[in-house]
């Protein structure tokens, strides 16, 4: 947990559940409460916040039983502001690590040879690692990614590209965002967030 960052504690015992039931965490707002570390007054205030801001959206209502689940923009945020907090979150980060190794696993018996991850930084050495581990060409600048293909005369058929949502604008169609970027419109292209909440093969069922 992230003691000093009580929204971040939320979000990431939201995702905790999830990964525990391998569905939306039906837990009490008491239960979120006490996982997190936070008086059930705050925990109150900050769901509220969290549905508000469409970080995590209400499912079911059961009695006092409150059915949360993370939306990818909550997700997204997960992953951005867990820059300073990867070494005291361990657990989180194992269960990061375990999502985007299947991601990558995916990504080698699917055929793609290369990933270029444009966000975010935070996460860069564990898709670095990942990509070393089962033979995938990891670039995390564009740029030194397209001098690299025309060197040496590749092509961009075995290239995908994870990017985080804050990195676009609000409302960009994946063509827009392409475009933004510069990236080649046959590029296939998926949110970081799908690879945190997805199984690999989930999330490669979106790669346009």
């Amino acid at each position: 947990m992230s003691p000093d960052n009580p929204e971040l504690q939320l979000l990431e015992s939201i995702y905790s559940a999830m990964e525990e039931g391998n569905s939306p965490a039906l837990v009490s707002q008491r239960e979120l409460a006490t996982t997190s570390g936070l008086s059930l007054g705050l925990t109150n205030t900050l769901l509220k916040r969290f549905i508000e801001r469409g970080w995590v959206k209400l499912l079911h209502v059961n009695g006092r039983k409150i059915k949360y689940a993370l939306t990818p923009s909550g997700m997204e945020e997960i992953a951005v502001r867990t820059v300073d907090y990867f070494m005291r979150a361990s657990r989180n980060a194992s269960l990061y690590r375990k999502k985007i190794d299947g991601f990558i696993e995916s990504l080698g018996r699917s055929g793609y040879t290369g990933l270029l991850l444009l966000g975010p930084a935070e996460l860069d050495f564990l898709f670095d690692y990942s990509c070393i581990k089962h033979g995938i060409q990891f670039y995390h600048c564009y740029k030194i990614c397209a001098q690299k293909i025309r060197a040496l005369h590749l092509r961009y058929e075995g290239l995908v590209a994870v990017y985080a949502e804050g990195s676009s604008a609000e409302g960009d169609s994946v063509e827009g965002i392409k475009k933004r970027l510069g990236l080649p419109p046959s590029m296939p292209l998926i949110r970081v967030s799908q690879v945190l909440l997805n199984s690999g093969g989930e999330a490669l069922t979106s790669l346009d």
